[in-house]
């Protein structure tokens, strides 16, 4: 009887050691990156990298702010590491310092712009968006539309989408036309399902029944980046590799 005691002591003390070594790792930001790979793919994910994903999609410019804050493991960005750090640092001049910051891409998306349904509008080149979102063109009547307002629809600055569109098309400028601001690109097809003059800025992954996806020349891609405080830790890392063999 006292072996059979030792040998289930000593199992329940190797099942509460396994449990302990489970570890959670947290991600915060980029609405796009939580919707094309971490949310459809999260248990895929946790399987092959034995970690628990705790996923707080509230866009990059936040996931960069929580990450050097200490608020969470990994930050979620789907723009070029430089062209956030630059617009967290136009907000909030020394904020980051982008030598601490370590970027790994798992992957791409695409950018997409969309409008009302109703909208005749269908086409338009690179060039003619680029006009609108610098306001020199602000009326559907000058690109084929009604003669009515185009109401440009964007997240707020500093969100993977816009810095993408602002660094490819506005050298990195910001959206000069006269724009409604949201706080994630999560939102703006909704927005503009309900808005016959809107114009949204937003992702392919964001994409949702009720929009019209227009038509350009040229497609905007958009890199898909977890970031990291200095290099990845082993449990970062596992989860980095797992969620760039899901995003392929």
């Amino acid at each position: 009887m006292p072996r059979l005691g030792l040998a289930t002591t000593l199992a329940a003390l190797l099942a509460l050691g396994s449990v302990a070594q489970a570890s959670t790792v947290a991600i915060h930001g980029s609405t796009t990156v939580s919707g094309a790979v971490l949310v459809p793919h999260k248990a895929d994910i946790e399987k092959a990298s034995g970690e628990t994903l705790d996923i707080v999609a509230n866009g990059s410019g936040r996931g960069l702010a929580d990450l050097v804050a200490g608020k969470t493991d990994m930050a979620m960005i789907s723009a070029p590491l430089a062209a956030e750090v630059a617009a967290a640092n136009a907000k909030t001049p020394g904020s980051i310092d982008p030598a601490k910051l370590v970027g790994h891409q798992i992957g791409e998306a695409q950018v997409a712009f969309v409008v009302h349904p109703s909208n005749p509008v269908t086409t338009l080149t690179l060039a003619q968006v680029t006009d609108i979102l610098s306001g020199k063109i602000t009326k559907w009547s000058e690109v084929g539309g009604a003669d009515q307002p185009i109401v440009v629809v964007a997240a707020t600055r500093g969100d993977g989408v816009r810095s993408v569109v602002e660094s490819r098309l506005l050298g990195g400028a910001s959206i000069l036309a006269q724009a409604r601001e949201l706080p994630n690109a999560s939102q703006i097809a909704q927005v503009a399902a309900q808005l016959p003059t809107a114009f949204g800025v937003t992702s392919a992954a964001s994409v949702k029944p009720g929009v019209t996806v227009l038509k350009t020349d040229q497609t905007i891609g958009q890199p898909l980046i977890l970031v990291t405080m200095g290099p990845a830790t082993p449990d970062a890392t596992k989860v980095i590799e797992a969620a760039t063999a899901a995003a392929h």
